[in-house]
């Protein structure tokens, strides 16, 4: 665990708290009070297991891709009391998750944005099997049994960091500079192999609260709110695959 990666002051939680309940939209829709908005859909999994765009995937099923649509919407599923069906031969795009490849894309924008020693406060939905450890499975597999995992941080760090309420769930808040950002996540191990498995917080804002990430643990796409310079900046970038969206800048 990075050491930079810190507790937040106690004192910053109702402030947060109350802020993060003005600019988070219900249903899912973009955040509020920023000049522009955007949405950057995970990628979903070709036929190989090779990442591909939604783009792609509606072109492979023939259903469109629009601004509101969802990975349903393009894969064309079907969902009987039995079955579930779709038009898309590969897998669907991870829930909670933006990817090494669009996490590091945003996060060099953010860096570039506000500079790399902004610190900034992150949220992480406690439940999240990979920061509280255990499990006996290994990625879904009911007929592995494996050892449980390690918790992602110390104990110490775990219990020490105020819980923040936002957006229904409940959150452990951290504060970290955000250089820091790349290297969260966990160890992972599988019989005599190791390695580091990334992860992105479910918020994360700088100090000056000048743009939002936000990630849902149930969505397949992550939300970005801010200036418009950041965000066409992302919308430009072909690394990520994003949409702009409607939002109401403050007053």
């Amino acid at each position: 665990m990075d050491e930079q990666l810190q507790p937040a002051p106690p004192g910053v939680v109702a402030s947060a708290a109350e802020w993060l309940s003005t600019v988070l939209a219900p249903a899912a829709g973009a955040p509020t009070g920023f000049a522009a908005a955007a949405r950057l859909l995970h990628p979903a999994r070709d036929a190989d297991g090779h990442p591909v765009s939604w783009a792609h995937a509606a072109d492979v099923t023939g259903h469109p891709l629009h601004p509101d649509s969802t990975w349903d919407d393009v894969a064309g599923t079907v969902h009987t009391r039995r079955t579930t069906h779709d038009d898309w031969p590969g897998g669907p795009p991870e829930l909670g998750e933006l990817g090494d490849t669009g996490w590091d894309a945003l996060l060099n924008h953010l860096i570039r944005y506000s500079g790399s020693a902004t610190r900034c406060l992150l949220a992480l939905d406690e439940g999240l099997t990979w920061i509280l450890g255990g499990g006996n499975d290994f990625y879904g597999d009911p007929f592995h049994v494996e050892a449980p995992q390690d918790p992602a941080f110390p104990a110490a760090l775990f219990n020490s960091a105020p819980r923040l309420h936002a957006a229904s769930r409940e959150h452990l808040l951290l504060a970290a500079p955000l250089t820091t950002l790349p290297n969260l996540g966990r160890a992972w191990r599988y019989e005599d192999q190791r390695w580091y498995e990334r992860h992105s917080p479910s918020l994360l804002w700088p100090l000056d609260r000048s743009w939002l990430v936000a990630t849902d643990v149930d969505y397949d796409y992550t939300f970005l709110a801010g200036p418009r310079l950041l965000l066409d900046a992302v919308l430009a970038d072909q690394r990520l695959e994003a949409q702009p969206q409607r939002t109401t800048p403050t007053a």
